[in-house]
């Protein structure tokens, strides 16, 4: 047999033992990946890669998962378009969307069906399509959510997938029901259990509860009461069955449960169920469900006039919230420095390839210092940051530039300066780990929030100190500084006066007067003189006088016709 053929055996062998062995599945995978790379095959390599991030993924690893995923498109990314791109593609982007980074998660499952309707094939179109449906429905976009999840079930009816088909109706059953159309999301909900009995029984006490919740809105509560008796049925059905009921069903019948006591007064019956939840949540590390039922508690014990417990669970609530966003933060750091290493491990296999053909004096003519090496990519996560903001690339460069022109006009050394230039296009680079629900929140921030946002700075310095240059030990002081205000009342330290990094002091002011003169789509674009006045009046609270003066001569050999005098 053939390296290629040895290979395929492997891999089809571990295929087959996924879902009953996942651990000679992983074996079998991780043999067949030594023999791809030792026999050249980069495809074999790639699929081997991806089923190992598959198995990964299903046992909660999500950090291998995404790296071994990362991996299986940088074999595979400029052949011709395969399955093997096309899942690793959606793997990446469903990891990206369990740590709430929606817009990321968007991006790559999108790609992942251009690829996949590249190959030819069809059966699981559906099945990518219900991803990018539910990454709509998570940003609370319900218009484009409906019309993905009706594209899936349109593109599932010829090929006879109704297993998927339960599962979309469902959504759009939830959808229909979370906007108040409850007439709707009876009629596809009833539809969505009928499929489930026979091809997704796992499926039916989940889809019953939502068709209860329903019920309720059209005040049918007879029938909402006969869905969760079935959906209590199908459980002990199962469970004497011999089958293994999945935790996530049980609790999202009893969450509903909750819910509908709740709203129809039956305070009692609510903490019941809410109760049993939560210790259901609590001993299956069900967080987000956790959050969901601390919340829903700490409103029935305050209608129950039970203020102690009700506060206990608020804080709870709340305690869980930071918790989690803490986690999604560096989860997403961790996917963005996995991305970073593949790329500098691409690098470095191109100067190694370079170096055996002779052309290693051409590279290093283009890369004369170990910065060019990681600027371009960490360029381009700033400019995701502020993409995801609703501002373009503009923004970082000119904050850059005027950063550049203040040092030089307060006498900085032209290199540091030009060293200064490049370190502020990164100063909002942070914000690629805020989640997209607060980031691109159109409304006013809560406090909470808000809190959130700040982060972006200590996010910001921890992903750049990652690089021992001088660049980019700059960059990292400035991205952490550049909140705080001269009195000290700024953020994420308090930090005031000279404690303040200079390249925070100076990027402070670019900008604020950039973001000020630049049209975004929630507010106008301020005229010149008007933005630099507005800076001019922060100096000695949130800016430094002399840096101040520095910026309005920097502004008047700008624009000639401005007077420095009127600007104060």
């Amino acid at each position: 047999m053939t390296d290629q053929g040895k290979v395929r055996q492997l891999l089809d062998d571990a295929a087959a033992q996924r879902a009953t062995d996942p651990m000679a599945a992983r074996k079998l995978a991780l043999d067949a990946r030594v023999v791809a790379r030792a026999s050249g095959l980069d495809a074999e390599e790639a699929e081997a890669l991806y089923q190992l991030a598959s198995i990964c993924h299903q046992h909660g690893q999500t950090d291998d998962a995404f790296a071994m995923a990362s991996e299986a498109v940088s074999l595979v990314d400029d052949a011709e378009p395969s399955l093997t791109l096309a899942w690793s593609l959606h793997l990446i982007g469903v990891v990206h969307y369990q740590a709430s980074n929606f817009a990321a998660a968007l991006e790559q499952c999108l790609q992942a069906i251009q690829v996949y309707r590249a190959t030819g094939d069809q059966i699981n179109e559906g099945k990518i399509l219900h991803t990018i449906a539910a990454i709509y429905q998570s940003m609370g976009d319900y218009d484009r959510a409906i019309t993905t999840y009706e594209n899936a079930l349109a593109i599932n009816e010829p090929l006879g997938r109704r297993d998927l088909d339960a599962m979309v109706m469902g959504n759009l059953a939830r959808i229909r029901g979370r906007r108040g159309e409850y007439l709707p999301a009876v009629s596809l909900g009833r539809k969505a259990v009928e499929l489930a009995r026979e091809h997704a029984p796992h499926l039916v006490g989940g889809l019953l509860a939502d068709l209860a919740e329903a019920y309720v809105g059209v005040a049918d509560h007879a029938s909402a009461a006969l869905c969760f008796a079935e959906a209590r049925a199908d459980w002990e059905y199962r469970t004497a069955g011999g089958a293994e009921l999945a935790p996530t069903e049980q609790l999202g019948v009893l969450v509903s449960e909750g819910r509908v006591a709740l709203r129809s007064g039956q305070i009692d019956e609510a903490i019941a169920a809410l109760s049993a939840a939560l210790d259901l949540a609590d001993r299956t590390d069900m967080r987000e469900s956790e959050l969901e039922i601390h919340d829903h508690l700490a409103t029935a014990y305050k209608q129950a006039g039970r203020f102690t417990e009700a506060l206990e669970h608020r804080e709870r609530h709340f305690a869980l919230h930071r918790e989690i966003f803490t986690d999604a933060a560096d989860l997403r750091l961790r996917t963005l420095q996995v991305a970073h290493d593949n790329q500098t491990a691409r690098h470095r296999a191109e100067i190694t390839r370079l170096q055996t053909t002779e052309l290693i004096a051409t590279f290093a003519a283009d890369h004369a210092d170990a910065d060019a090496y990681h600027l371009e990519a960490f360029e381009r996560l700033a400019a995701l940051a502020e993409f995801r903001g609703g501002n373009t690339t503009k923004h970082t460069d000119g904050v850059g530039d005027l950063a550049a022109e203040i040092g030089h006009a307060i006498g900085q050394p032209p290199e540091w300066c030009e060293r200064l230039r490049l370190a502020a296009r990164l100063h909002d680079i942070g914000k690629v780990a805020i989640a997209d629900n607060v980031l691109l929140k159109p409304g006013p921030l809560t406090i909470e929030e808000f809190d959130q946002v700040k982060q972006h700075t200590v996010l910001g310095k921890r992903l750049l100190s990652g690089v021992s240059t001088d660049l980019f030990q700059l960059a990292a002081e400035a991205a952490w500084t550049h909140h705080e205000w001269w009195d000290g009342t700024g953020y994420p330290n308090g930090l005031s006066g000279s404690s303040i990094a200079l390249s925070g002091r100076i990027v402070a002011i670019a900008d604020v007067f950039d973001s000020l003169s630049t049209r975004r789509i929630y507010k106008r674009e301020w005229d010149l003189e008007e933005a630099v006045k507005f800076v001019a009046s922060g100096s000695g609270a949130q800016f430094e006088p002399a840096l101040v003066d520095a910026f309005v001569k920097v502004m008047v050999a700008r624009n000639p016709t401005l007077r420095a005098e009127e600007m104060y």
